[in-house]
């Protein structure tokens, strides 16, 4: 069953931009210092995974693209953990596995050959986004990306919903008694 739907496929530049894609080491501009008058930016890099719909992309419906950081599960385990028990990192890995947490989604190991990872986390709840022609570019400039393949990225997309579709209630109807 698991090799009918495999969770990485490698694409070409010549492949359009699509939901899913991974990219590494993506620029990204903040503002630093403490925003009155001081005008300098930092530049960092993060790999991102493409959360924006193919559709959109493709059709140019959109002028920004919005992404994901992903990270590497083994390295930063024990910062989502809040621990470094070895109890605290399995359920945390765990909670990951079965979708608990809902800040983060937890994707499998890639296995293709010269585009080997761990298992990668994506960070749902601080997305990012960068003009669509710049990240067109950016996919173009590389000879092979890896994508997420379906089922997977509709679940990525699903738990990436999920953040954003919470309703907070000022109050809800008190838990039945009878």
């Amino acid at each position: 069953m698991e090799g009918e739907y495999p969770w990485y496929t490698l694409v070409t530049a010549a492949e359009p931009l699509a939901q899913g894609d991974i990219l590494h080491s993506v620029p990204f501009i903040s503002p630093a210092g403490d925003l009155r008058g001081d005008s300098r930016v930092d530049c960092e890099e993060y790999d991102v995974i493409v959360m924006s719909q193919s559709c959109d992309l493709i059709e140019q419906k959109v002028d920004s693209v919005i992404l994901s950081s992903i990270f590497s599960l083994d390295e930063h385990i024990t910062e989502i953990a809040r621990s470094d028990s070895k109890k605290a990192v399995v359920g945390t890995k765990n909670k990951l596995r079965k979708g608990e947490m809902i800040a983060y989604h937890l994707l499998d190991r890639c296995t293709i050959p010269g585009h080997e990872s761990g298992y990668i986390f994506v960070d749902l709840k601080n997305p990012r986004s960068l003009p669509l022609e710049f990240v067109q570019r950016l996919a173009a400039g590389l000879p092979y990306r890896v994508r997420l393949c379906p089922p997977y990225r509709e679940q990525l997309s699903q738990a990436f919903a999920r953040v954003f579709m919470r309703v907070g209630l000022p109050s809800t109807i008190p838990e039945f008694t009878e």
